[in-house]
């Protein structure tokens, strides 16, 4: 069984949900970072299991970078249940799943309002201040201006920066004014304060899936601090 979910992000997760109640299935979820040395078809099998239990499979974002005629009718006439979830595609990739008779659904181009004036890098001060309450109103502002992930990819650079320069008397190559900002908020942290925290962000990251949603996560994070 195969599925296309097009655009809007909280209508395609509602709808795998739907889908999870349907084949009371537990999704498997696989994400660019799985298929970085792995082929897709190692990851998902379309064999069920020796009990007739299915498996449910969400593919996020990724149908651009395979080789979708190489298995899109192997996946539509299987007995587990494959979901492409997608924000957009292209014409051809659209006429491969229809040529297979997927199931797609379109829930429309996903609608994004952003505040010019917001500056998303304010993220990064209120982080290396460790001031808990100014980043909280920050992320409730990013929220409204960018997504999730652009949010998550500001705060761990942020962490990264704090790791390099870190017990260093040196500037690692950084900008000059990025790395004195940096030197002055890593006295905020231990290291081993700086190390658990990736390792947290890390996590949240490569875990996120239909019952936590990043966003959520990032909040718990902050109110970690």
């Amino acid at each position: 069984m195969l599925y296309l979910l097009l655009g809007k992000s909280d209508h395609r997760k509602d709808y795998v949900l739907q889908l999870v109640k349907q084949y009371t299935a537990t999704p498997q979820h696989v994400y660019d970072n799985d298929i970085a040395d792995r082929e897709l078809t190692d990851i998902v099998q379309t064999q069920t299991g020796l009990f007739g239990d299915k498996e449910l499979y969400v593919i996020h974002d990724l149908a651009r970078n395979l080789d979708l005629k190489s298995f899109l009718a192997e996946f539509a006439e299987s007995d587990n249940v494959f979901v492409f979830s997608e924000e957009s595609i292209t014409k051809p990739i659209l006429k491969a799943f229809e040529k297979v008779s997927a199931i797609i659904e379109d829930f429309g181009k996903e609608e994004k309002t952003k505040t010019e004036s917001f500056n998303m890098f304010s993220l990064t001060d209120a982080l290396g201040a460790r001031d808990k309450k100014k980043l909280w109103l920050l992320f409730q502002e990013a929220l409204k201006n960018g997504s999730p992930e652009e949010i998550h990819g500001i705060l761990f650079w942020q962490l990264k920066n704090l790791a390099l320069v870190h017990g260093l008397n040196t500037n690692p190559g950084m900008n000059p004014f990025v790395y004195k900002k940096t030197l002055g908020f890593a006295k905020n942290f231990s290291s081993e304060e700086i190390r658990g925290l990736s390792r947290s962000l890390t996590h949240t990251f490569h875990n996120r899936d239909t019952y936590s949603t990043l966003d959520i996560d990032i909040e718990k994070f902050i109110l970690s601090l």
